[in-house]
């Protein structure tokens, strides 16, 4: 990240996430509100989130769709990383996420593990890879399109 005043370099963190798609090949995302830099940054990504001590990247994935969204899918994989740098709970990490796929043909309520989880959850949504495309919103990871294409393609008929 340029520009940065601080010239610490950023914590590692290992994430693991879930690209659940339905029969159509749309993903799941969760609306997502984060402080960051003194305000409130919003943004769509697939469930997960960080990684335990000693928790391997599915074990995570699971655990975080079953804490964000009361789900137990089968997930395969991994089908996809994606590297970032950004500011995470006030500290600057080098972010890893790990992809796993999952089937889901519900719309699952959001949970949350915690208080401060939940408010950080403002709603789910179905999308298309011509909607994240298209949208003006922030969608993560930003190649999440292409990897939906790839997906379609490697899992034709779901």
């Amino acid at each position: 990240m340029t520009g940065r005043q601080d010239k610490t370099p950023p914590v590692p963190r290992q994430a693991a996430r879930a690209i659940l798609m339905d029969g159509a090949g749309r993903v799941l995302l969760i609306h997502f509100a984060m402080p960051r830099g003194g305000g409130i940054y919003t943004f769509w990504a697939t469930p997960g989130g960080g990684q335990e001590p000693g928790e391997s990247a599915l074990a995570a994935a699971k655990r975080e769709v079953l804490e964000e969204l009361g789900l137990n899918p089968a997930l395969h994989g991994p089908v996809h990383t994606a590297v970032g740098i950004f500011e995470y709970d006030g500290v600057m990490v080098e972010n890893t996420d790990t992809f796993f796929l999952g089937r889901c043909d519900v719309t699952p309520a959001l949970r949350g593990a915690s208080d401060h989880e939940r408010a950080a959850l403002l709603e789910l949504r179905w999308w298309t890879p011509e909607e994240i495309e298209n949208t003006g919103e922030d969608v993560y990871p930003r190649d999440l399109a292409e990897v939906l294409r790839r997906m379609r393609r490697m899992f034709p008929g779901g």
